[in-house]
């Protein structure tokens, strides 16, 4: 090893020990970055910034749909109007992510003031209008959900655009189970 002007060679080989560590972690990242877009573009991976679960990046999970689990799913057809006037945009390629809190074979309520579950009451139902004064959908119903019905519903929020809005989520419109990968 040559000695620099100012330096030693104790230094020089210490620095490159340090950079070594960086490589791997350089190409790792450079490889995510090359192959982000084709997960994302098969919708193996998905972002969500919705704060009704929390924002970052969602991994498809071989999976059947059960209680607890989080979903996503197009937007009903109860709910497009509501988006079309929110947003000006039907919303055709969207998908909603939400956690599963009922399924077949339970008894969801949502024509009193809260939105109730075999029994047991979960949470307030929506105002009838948001923020902005517009019209919500709201799903007034009690009844046992089908036998490929699922109630999605979240309470990171106080007002979540769920199930109490549009519905049960048939199981034919549910794209995929998903598991958190990274959030933030």
């Amino acid at each position: 090893m040559r000695k620099l002007r100012g330096s030693t060679p104790y230094l020089i080989s210490r620095r490159r020990v340090r950079c070594r560590p960086m490589l791997p972690l350089a190409f790792g990242l450079l490889a995510l970055w090359a192959i982000l877009p084709t997960l994302v573009g098969r919708r193996l991976i998905v972002i969500n910034t919705s704060p009704s679960v929390a924002p970052g990046l969602y991994v498809r999970y071989a999976t059947e749909p059960a209680i607890g689990q989080i979903i996503d799913f197009r937007i009903p057809p109860r709910a497009r109007a509501y988006v079309r006037t929110r947003t000006g945009q039907d919303g055709d390629d969207w998908y909603i992510l939400k956690p599963i809190v009922a399924g077949p074979g339970d008894r969801v309520d949502t024509t009193g003031p809260s939105l109730i579950i075999n029994g047991r009451v979960i949470a307030p139902m929506p105002p009838a209008c948001d923020s902005a004064g517009r019209p919500l959908p709201l799903w007034r119903h009690n009844r046992i959900l089908g036998p490929n019905q699922f109630f999605v519903f979240s309470a990171r929020i106080p007002n979540s655009f769920d199930s109490r809005c549009y519905g049960p989520i048939p199981r034919k419109e549910i794209d995929a189970v998903r598991k958190p990968l990274i959030t933030w």
